[in-house]
């Protein structure tokens, strides 16, 4: 399985990062995509190093493994101890046909086409995820 240590995730999160900011002019939701999962990459290296953990997989006694959180970002930046005062409110996730969902949805969302109502203020959310990592 995929194991990645703290400066594999570290470097893909700017690839990422990088990647979407160009793709998102050509395609919104495409470019939303990597962001989630640059941000996701930049939370989990936070949490390894946070926690000195070597790869995703290990984990402290009575803690969690980087990869026990899958994607979702919410609890990633909770075990994080991330205030809401950098990061603001987690936003809503609604469809354009009025279907809510989760945070942790979105990369499906995205992938699969479904529109997003708001993807603009998600994604400025989710660099604000990816600033706060960034300064640790």
């Amino acid at each position: 399985m995929v194991n990645p240590q703290f400066l594999t995730l570290k470097r893909r999160a700017k690839e990422l990062y990088d990647t979407a900011t160009h793709i998102s002019v050509l395609n919104e939701d495409a470019g939303a995509l990597l962001l989630f999962y640059a941000t996701e990459c930049a939370l989990k290296a936070a949490y390894l190093q946070q926690n000195n953990l070597k790869t995703t997989e290990d984990a402290r006694a009575n803690g969690k493994s980087a990869r026990s959180f899958v994607h979702d970002l919410v609890k990633l930046a909770h075990a994080l101890n991330i205030p809401r005062s950098v990061i603001g409110s987690v936003p809503k996730v609604i469809t354009n046909t009025g279907d809510t969902g989760h945070i942790s949805d979105l990369h499906q969302a995205w992938r699969y086409g479904v529109k997003i109502t708001d993807t603009p203020a998600i994604c400025v959310w989710l660099k604000k995820l990816i600033e706060w990592c960034s300064q640790k």
